[in-house]
């Protein structure tokens, strides 16, 4: 549950930091400059639509490998729209989980295996028997995205092709909620023009409690089908 309420909470971070630089620049003289480069960004964006996608695929891929570094699949949404952010958010998260997944299995094992220890010991258990419905919960739920992939790595039991699929699907419903909700968010020139009420978007806010109830509607779901595969 600790993965989901990070990337809530760094969500919710960008939003707040968004409004910030919105209602101070239209105090600020200085900080125009700030909607100017977004304006600029956006124009490139629209121009260059396939370049700019593959340049923030690329990106969100690098800063995937980085630990901590939440809130990218609201600022995707926020560039790209719905589609084309929930094409890259997923799909790149799931390649970063490839690489630290091979990773781990064929060059960190061993530092693996003695950082996680007895974690390691119970997860291996864990996949033994049902390996594809096991990971697939542990990504809807949303456990940590860096041990997950380390630890199935590690394991030398879990198939590349069931960590592939189990990831990409237990990621989708959460990073379809997050970059729609960035998709809300308006530009920094319309916060300048219109003030803090361009951001009482009814809808946003309805994004926004999505993201904070999902991991708990997941956990009733995950439940209910763990019942009926033990009837």
């Amino acid at each position: 549950m600790k993965g989901i309420h990070r990337r809530i909470l760094a969500s919710i971070a960008v939003f707040g930091i968004l409004a910030t630089v919105g209602l101070m620049a239209q105090r600020y003289t200085s900080l125009h400059w700030l909607v100017e480069k977004e304006v600029s960004l956006r124009d490139v964006v629209d121009s260059h639509p396939v370049k700019s996608w593959l340049i923030g695929f690329a990106l969100y891929i690098g800063l995937s490998l980085i630990p901590g570094t939440g809130g990218k699949s609201f600022i995707a949404g926020w560039f790209f729209g719905v589609w084309a952010g929930v094409l890259m958010v997923d799909t790149a998260l799931t390649v970063a989980a490839m690489i630290t997944f091979f990773a781990s299995r064929f060059v960190f094992r061993e530092y693996v295996e003695s950082r996680f220890g007895v974690l390691l010991v119970q997860f291996r258990r864990k996949v033994e028997n049902q390996a594809g419905f096991f990971l697939l919960t542990l990504r809807l739920l949303h456990t940590p995205f860096s041990f997950l992939n380390y630890a199935a790595g590690a394991t030398n039991i879990v198939p590349a092709r069931t960590f592939l699929w189990t990831t990409q699907l237990g990621l989708l419903p959460s990073t379809v909620i997050l970059v729609y909700a960035g998709t809300r968010v308006p530009a920094l020139s319309v916060i300048v023009e219109k003030g803090p009420f361009a951001l009482l978007d009814r809808t946003l806010i309805f994004a926004l409690l999505a993201t904070a109830t999902l991991p708990f509607i997941l956990r009733g779901i995950v439940k209910y089908l763990s019942k009926i595969k033990t009837v």
